[in-house]
């Protein structure tokens, strides 16, 4: 009797064992769903303020057992200013992604947070180091300015209906010029100012580091014109800010 067509089956398994090698066959494995966002590389860099820092900063999103998976990632800015690139970006197969990060205008910590729906925040530290010019425009030595207003730093994207709304949104406490206010705990409400449907799933969140993650939102019903609006109950001076407008489409 033979396993293939016309071979014994002592000689099929040979050409199987054969083709395995000693041992380095790979089977496919069954992907879970996202289960963790790691920090990879990237943490604890300096660079005079203003420049890009030399290694890009680099996380990886895993499966209950380690293994990579596709995932969106939310890169949010966050103390000392600058910027980031890109905003946001799908992982790859091995779970992995990276963005570029420039140091913001002032000798300082800077940090920026990747997020992730469902799964939390990563949080990168960087200094900004002084490049011995000392002066112009008051922004490097003196204390931090306070919070003056809240700021949605990652808007709701096109949802679709009774889905979590991907990426996750987050808000931010931050001072006149826009600079995140990481030293203060604000509990931050988001409400549905707009659109036909009704808003679901965890709608508090305290901010750490400045910033309130909102990653288990979604809405229940398809429709146009769909506006969050994020307000802070116990710190009225904050005021309220409203989303720009998205859709969300039938599943």
């Amino acid at each position: 009797m033979s396993t293939i067509p016309g071979i014994p089956t002592r000689v099929a398994a040979a050409v199987l064992l054969a083709a395995c090698g000693s041992g380095d066959l790979v089977l496919p494995v069954d992907l879970g769903p996202p289960a963790e966002v790691r920090l990879v590389a990237g943490d604890e860099q300096s660079a005079p303020a203003g420049t890009e820092l030399s290694e890009p900063l680099q996380v990886r999103v895993v499966d209950e057992n380690g293994a990579g998976v596709q995932s969106a990632v939310s890169w949010v800015v966050g103390m000392g200013g600058g910027s980031i690139t890109p905003a946001s970006a799908e992982t790859g197969p091995d779970g992995l992604t990276e963005a570029r990060w420039t140091l913001g205008p002032s000798p300082g910590v800077n940090t920026v947070s990747a997020v992730v729906s469902g799964l939390g925040v990563i949080t990168f530290t960087a200094t900004a180091t002084g490049n011995g010019g000392g002066g112009g425009g008051g922004g490097g030595g003196g204390g931090e300015l306070p919070p003056d207003h809240l700021e949605f730093r990652v808007e709701p994207g096109e949802a679709i209906e009774g889905k979590r709304i991907e990426p996750a949104v987050v808000v931010a406490v931050v001072d006149r010029d826009g600079g995140v206010v990481p030293d203060i705990k604000v509990k931050i409400v988001i409400q549905l100012a707009a659109g036909p449907g009704e808003l679901k799933g965890k709608s508090e969140s305290e901010t750490r580091d400045g910033l309130a993650v909102f990653d288990q939102l979604e809405i229940k019903e398809e429709g146009e014109g769909y506006v969050l609006r994020a307000l802070a109950p116990d710190h009225g001076y904050l005021g309220m800010v409203e989303s720009r407008a998205f859709e969300v489409e039938d599943d």
